[in-house]
């Protein structure tokens, strides 16, 4: 590197990278002796088709379009402003903004100045804020611009007080005093070559995923376990420049960001859908023409119970990848009945993990429909007891463990979390139940904390939901303990209702019996409710419910 071309800062040795858990240099090794690790950063793909194909579009949304030529222009011009503001390599800028252009545009130019981009999910406000950005010790936030339901600049504008490596508030519209409009400093930048650039070691992207406001848990991921992810997932489904890739989930989750960038990284075109509605989802698919969609369960669920996707043309869709939640085989299977020359497959990732499972897109629907496929080439995995972790059976339940070159090291600055969540030989426990068949296809069969002890009989209510959402009546079914004084648990369920449908207890209980549930598996109380709480990645939040309920009692 040329000592010249350093700022005054990194000539004094004070480029701040996050210290965040690594693999070690045995591991870091061999992952790249095996071809899984290499020096790319998210950059290289950027670059490699915007001199390849630079009219080739690369963000199409409702109202805006932009090149591959394009997005490296204004990136560009984004990773210099950011340096304008003296901000440097290795600093965590937040990000609060929903699945539009200037998302993607911001995401690439963090990436192009070294920055580490922090994800803050849409409905987040002060409260869940402040701990995640003064744990990654966020200096700047990029977020919407004020309305009638939501000010973010003033609530970020709030949140220095209690975040003092916050510096900057950048706002996508209309910006007020002390805060910087992005597209004006935008328009000002220059497109000019970044004079240290990030290194493949380097951080880019922050996440969190569930944890508590005084220990959440962050992951680091480097361009190494980014970009080599995007490498290895994409030829399972077969992904190549040709297609027009729609992702529902919100790039502020990982899932979501992941699959935007898999478009980039193939030199696709990332068909855009601002925020989640089912009037939204079903114009995106009928209009935005994509051939690959990426969507969560309760996104394919909600739209085909609204009546949205009946008689309409869905001839573009090759494949919708559906994941972020066990998904009910029979939204698979209807979604797949609307696609005349589409199938519907499943993945299985985690913020921990990022994409590592994928069912083969020639497997029969059966397979694709109940199960999340085989690991990826580099994963290894394994069910053991959860236990004492031995290892259990071909076909039996239990946890499902996780190792590779995607896994994460550890959590930013969480010890107890980190003592808790891997084996002494490496591998990551994921909380999910499931069970692993003989042809190496993984079934996820609930989550180890969902399990309802019921008078000491152990219950799993994920089959019992996905029976309930096969339902005509029912949207959304969410099945949790309540608790009693004589068997500890009891069990209740949560319903959605599609419109114009209704469901009485008697009515619930008599399917349950005509579709073989034994009695002592039935729920004892059924709670019909408007809005079904969701997390931003479209996860039923049971916590919330289990308060609910607990409160009624």
């Amino acid at each position: 590197m040329d000592f010249d071309l350093l700022t005054d800062q990194e000539k004094n040795g004070r480029i701040e990278m996050l210290d965040f858990p690594r693999h070690s240099s045995e591991l870091a090794k061999r992952f790249r002796v095996d071809g899984y690790w290499n020096d790319d950063t998210v950059v290289t793909y950027i670059d490699r088709w915007a001199e390849q194909t630079p009219d080739k579009l690369a963000i199409v949304a409702p109202d805006q379009q932009l090149t591959y030529a394009d997005l490296r222009h204004e990136s560009l011009k984004f990773a210099n402003a950011l340096l304008d503001l003296g901000l440097a390599r290795g600093d965590v800028i937040a990000i609060q903004f929903p699945n539009n252009p200037e998302f993607i545009v911001a995401h690439i130019g963090i990436s192009m100045m070294g920055g580490v981009m922090c994800t803050l999910h849409m409905p987040y406000r002060a409260g869940e804020m402040a701990p995640l950005m003064n744990h990654g010790q966020a200096k700047a936030v990029i977020c919407v611009e004020g309305g009638a339901k939501y000010d973010a600049p003033a609530t970020m504008e709030g949140l220095k007080t209690q975040i003092p490596s916050l510096a900057h508030v950048i706002v996508v519209g209309e910006a007020g005093t002390g805060h910087h409009s992005f597209f004006e400093i935008l328009a000002k930048a220059e497109a000019k070559p970044i004079a240290n650039p990030p290194q493949a070691e380097d951080p880019c992207i922050l996440c969190f995923t569930s944890g508590t406001s005084a220990a959440p848990k962050g992951v680091v991921r480097t361009h190494e376990t980014f970009t080599s992810n995007l490498r290895v997932y994409a030829p399972t489904i077969e992904l190549s420049a040709d297609d027009r890739v729609m992702v529902a989930p919100p790039f502020t989750h990982v899932f979501g960001l992941t699959c935007a960038t898999l478009a980039l990284y193939t030199g696709a075109t990332n068909v855009l859908m601002s925020l989640f509605s089912p009037e939204l989802y079903a114009d995106r698919l009928i209009n935005g023409k994509p051939t690959v969609v990426f969507c969560a369960p309760a996104h394919a669920a909600a739209t085909l119970k609204s009546g949205l996707l009946n008689d309409v043309d869905l001839s573009s869709v090759r494949d919708v990848v559906i994941a972020g939640s066990v998904c009910p085989p029979e939204v698979a299977a209807e979604l797949e009945r609307r696609l005349p020359n589409g199938r519907v497959g499943q993945l299985f990732g985690m913020t921990e993990t990022i994409l590592i499972m994928q069912t083969p897109l020639d497997a029969p629907a059966e397979t694709r429909h109940t199960s999340t496929g085989r690991n990826t080439a580099g994963i290894e995995s394994r069910i053991v007891d959860p236990e004492d972790d031995s290892e259990a059976p071909t076909g039996a339940e239990g946890e499902l463990q996780v190792r590779g070159y995607s896994i994460l090291a550890g959590y930013l600055n969480n010890a107890e979390a980190n003592a808790n969540s891997f084996t002494a030989d490496g591998f990551f426990r994921t909380g999910d139940l499931a069970t692993i068949d003989a042809d190496g296809n993984v079934v996820i069969t609930g989550r180890v904390k969902d399990i309802i002890n019921r008078g000491g009989v152990k219950i799993n209510p994920t089959d019992i939901e996905n029976l309930l959402q096969a339902n005509p009546a029912i949207v959304l079914a969410a099945i949790v303990p309540m608790p009693d004084e004589v068997l500890g648990e009891r069990i209740c369920v949560f319903a959605t209702l599609a419109p114009g449908a209704s469901i009485t207890f008697q009515e619930m209980t008599a399917y349950l019996a005509e579709n073989g549930v034994a009695k002592m598996r039935w729920p004892e109380r059924l709670e019909i409710i408007d809005e079904m709480p969701l997390t931003p990645t479209r996860k039923i939040q049971k916590g919330e419910l289990v308060m609910r309920i607990a409160a009624q009692l």
